[in-house]
């Protein structure tokens, strides 16, 4: 009994440490089970296991991208800048790269690629790609290595089957802004619910328009009197920055105030809400619209995917501009092909609206056309969207290299500009510098668009004679120039050709003048008098004897 009482507790020690040990081991009867089960087919598997931190962000990521695409397909891709990128050499400038879904909303957690298709060794850009952030944004960062000259770089961003590409400008020196200006230059007038467009162009210390300069905007009196458009925008290639301005509450006694910032420069403009239907017409006193121009004029041609400036001007009898006077747009055809913004503008002082016109779609032979109403007057444009821009190639100048004419006259000079490909450079700008003789002539114009032919066309009127050296003007568009001379010849002070003549030459007017007058005095001997008399003037020696009657 008493061994049998000292065995019990030995063989409950062994049972315990027994069953601690097949719960332990993974060699034990549960991993036996599992294992015979997994080779019943023969086939041999691979179990891969996951830590639990592992499990918790493969799950995460998960959750995030059901959230992030669900029923958003990307629709638009767009880049801020648009167009063109101007970076100074050894710098680094930021490029947005924008999704959209449809209904504009953005595309959160899409990969988005860059690759140079052009100048790679002119510029640098990283990462090679990025996801987008909440607002569907992803940035990268171009840097300039080398100086682009006629052909720039160029980038592809590509993200769900999308593509946008963008151009990049490399240059050496940095554009310090120097001069600001605002169209209007003191005030805008607005109607309660409608809009007006402010122009800020920005220049260089040089003179030179400053690309890609960021201008901040501002309201900085009467936040709730009117709405402004965008708060930041970058200037064109031409140095242009524009925003839209829409009145919300009528400005009863001080006027709305927009600031506008570019690097240290700042300028202010007051802005007037007026009431609805309320003192129309105020701005034109007795001065009722007669005429309605568009320029460019007859057709605008704008490149897919880039945007184009048309100017709408009103003015009264007598050429006089109709300020104050709402200008109204609408496409009538060819709403796919391309987008036009805003939908009304005022007439500014100079009674100018501006109204903005993107390409969306390429047209092929029914051309897309916008039509432009002020109260009765109306005009329309027809517009053609083309895939790839024109790159000028060449320029002529009509007359040839040489103008002359007199002091108070005036000549014209045509300027030609034709594309890389052969075809007519349309809409391409051309800038008119009198480089040297700036007092002796003057020019019509600064700059001015190409027609449809490709065609600019500048007068040039002369102030004072060109005595030593005659007067140039330099003639510019992108990266080609062209230079005439002109000379300015003194008046002749009303001197006739009959008075320039020689003494010889005279002749008296009303006065016949036989061959024996006009001949030489050697063929005067060999002419008699029968030979140069005509049968109705013979006279014989009597008639001429006989005194004249009373």
């Amino acid at each position: 009994m008493k061994w049998l009482n000292l065995k019990r507790p030995f063989f409950l020690t062994i049972l315990i440490l027994c069953g601690f040990t097949m719960a332990v081991n993974p060699d034990g009867v549960i991993a036996k089970e599992k294992k015979t089960k997994e080779t019943k087919t023969g086939k041999p598997k691979t179990i891969t296991t996951l830590s639990e931190q592992e499990l918790a962000d493969e799950s995460a990521k998960k959750d995030k991208k059901g959230t992030e695409t669900a029923g958003c397909v990307v629709k638009k891709i767009t880049t801020v800048p648009e167009r063109e990128l101007v970076v100074e050499r050894g710098k680094g400038v930021t490029v947005a790269v924008r999704l959209r879904c449809k209904g504009d909303i953005p595309a959160v957690g899409v990969t988005v690629k860059a690759a140079t298709l052009k100048g790679k060794k002119a510029i640098e850009i990283s990462p090679v790609s990025a996801v987008t952030n909440e607002d569907g944004k992803a940035l990268f960062t171009v840097t300039g290595n080398k100086k682009t000259e006629e052909d720039l770089a160029e980038i592809v961003f590509t993200a769900d089957g999308l593509a946008a590409k963008i151009a990049v400008r490399v240059r050496r020196t940095e554009c310090k802004p120097g001069i600001v200006k605002i169209e209007p230059e003191k005030e805008l007038l607005l109607e309660q619910g409608k809009s007006g467009q402010i122009t800020v162009k920005v220049k260089c210390e040089n003179g030179s328009p400053a690309a890609d300069a960021k201008v901040d905007a501002l309201v900085q009196v009467g936040s709730g009197k009117i709405d402004l458009s965008p708060s930041a925008e970058l200037t064109d290639a031409s140095g242009m920055a524009v925003f839209t301005v829409t009145g919300i509450e009528e400005t009863e006694k001080e006027p709305a105030i927009i600031r506008f910032m570019t690097g240290d420069l700042k300028t202010k403009l007051d802005v007037r809400v007026k009431p609805a239907g309320e003192g129309e017409g105020t701005e034109t006193t007795e001065c009722i619209p007669k005429t309605i121009t568009i320029v460019p004029d007859g057709e605008l041609v704008v490149e897919r995917g880039k945007s184009v400036n048309v100017t709408v001007k009103v003015t009264c009898k007598g050429k006089i501009p109709a300020a104050g006077v709402s200008v109204e747009s609408i496409a009538v055809k060819g709403k796919k092909a391309i987008e036009l913004a805003p939908a009304s503008v005022v007439t500014d002082k100079d009674g100018k609206a501006v109204f903005t016109v993107t390409g969306d779609r390429k047209t092929e032979e029914a051309l897309a056309e916008i039509k432009f109403t002020a109260g009765p007057l109306a005009t329309r444009l027809a517009v053609k969207v083309r895939k790839t821009g024109c790159k000028p190639g060449r320029m002529k100048i009509e007359p040839g290299q040489k103008l002359e004419f007199e002091q108070g006259k005036s000549g014209l000079v045509t300027v030609k500009v034709i594309c890389e490909n052969g075809s007519p450079a349309v809409d391409a700008k051309v800038d008119a510098l009198v480089q040297v003789g700036s007092g002796k002539i003057d020019l019509s114009s600064s700059a001015e668009l190409t027609d449809a032919s490709g065609k600019a066309f500048f007068t040039v009127t002369g102030i004072k004679e060109t005595k030593k050296e005659p007067a140039t003007i330099r003639f510019t568009t992108e990266d080609l120039k062209s230079y005439i001379n002109v000379t300015v010849l003194p008046v002749t002070g009303g001197i006739t050709p009959q008075e320039e003549a020689t003494p010889e030459e005279r002749i008296t007017p009303g006065v016949q003048t036989t061959p024996e007058e006009t001949a030489t005095p050697k063929e005067k001997e060999d002419v008699t008098l029968e030979e140069t008399a005509t049968p109705e003037v013979q006279m014989t020696p009597q008639e001429e004897t006989l005194p004249k009657e009373e």
